[in-house]
């Protein structure tokens, strides 16, 4: 039996048929060995399911909604079958260089009230090209980043979804995924740990993410839905959390800012006004418009 900690892989998919094959294998060869690759399917209508059990590991464990419940009450279904002493997580379209886990297990071993860890992250297209590196790298260069982390936490979510790994029992402990949220789940997680735990992010590239115009995070469909989540979020944050003066402030700023954003997703005229204030006052207005798209 290994002495080292088992490593939970939680990878949540449907119709993932293009691109689960890499991301499974960038899991089975990881240089750590001691993993379980967890892979919930949410009712798959294409190939999904038989690219994965093409695969001969027996480290890898496959479940399947038998209707489509979305990626939420898929994440929370999930903790059951995690096993292990820490959880990492990697969407079915993305990819871990093979020394993630490794790296990310040795870190935890370092500081028992570590709860969060995620790192550096690159953008890929779909047909694997570097687009860009992650808007992180340069500044949170201090390794001993965890207050910083937290106080940008709060108006801002910087961990990369797929680059995180969870202290199995602080996720527990703070309640694991919220079963009343869908699209921001891992943000919210993220904020409870850091909120009773400390957190960091590494000053290493160890996951590709594939940028895509039907992902959740580019679906302008779905952009309200996201917003009123992250509100929501903050607002419980603001109400629950021991926070001081100035991230109370921080918060509160961010809630506003987040309504406006709301408001102009659907009024064309406030957008026109707004844009129009700013060029009086402000050189360079499309630095905040762009902020709120």
């Amino acid at each position: 039996m290994s002495l080292e900690p088992l490593i939970s892989v939680l990878m949540n998919c449907r119709n993932e048929e293009k691109l689960i094959s890499k991301s499974i294998k960038s899991v089975l060869d990881q240089s750590y060995k001691n993993i379980e690759l967890i892979v919930w399917d949410d009712a798959s209508t294409d190939n999904t399911i038989s690219i994965i059990k093409s695969f001969d590991d027996q480290r890898i464990k496959l479940f399947k909604n038998k209707t489509h419940l979305g990626l939420g009450p898929s994440r929370c279904k999930a903790i059951d079958e995690l096993k292990g002493d820490f959880i990492a997580i990697l969407d079915a379209d993305d990819e871990m260089t093979n020394n993630r886990i490794e790296k990310q297990v040795k870190e935890f071993l370092k500081n028992s009230n570590l709860g969060l860890l995620g790192s550096w992250v690159k953008f890929k297209d779909v047909n694997g090209k570097t687009i860009k590196k992650s808007s992180i790298n340069k500044v949170f260069n201090n390794s001993k980043n965890n207050k910083q982390i937290k106080e940008k936490m709060l108006y801002k979510n910087i961990f990369a979804n797929s680059s995180l790994m969870y202290r199995k029992d602080s996720a527990l402990n703070v309640g694991w995924y919220s079963n009343e949220l869908e699209y921001a789940q891992d943000y919210d997680l993220s904020l409870k740990i850091i909120n009773l735990y400390d957190c960091k992010i590494l000053k290493e590239f160890l996951t590709f993410i594939t940028i895509r115009k039907d992902s959740m995070t580019q679906s302008n469909d779905l952009k309200e839905i996201r917003i009123n989540e992250q509100i929501k979020i903050l607002e419980k944050c603001k109400l629950e959390f021991k926070i001081d003066e100035k991230s109370a402030f921080i918060i509160s700023r961010e809630i506003a800012f987040n309504k406006l954003k709301l408001d102009l997703l659907t009024d064309l005229y406030l957008i026109t006004k707004l844009f129009l204030i700013l060029k009086t006052v402000w050189k360079y207005p499309t630095l905040i418009i762009s902020r709120l798209f």
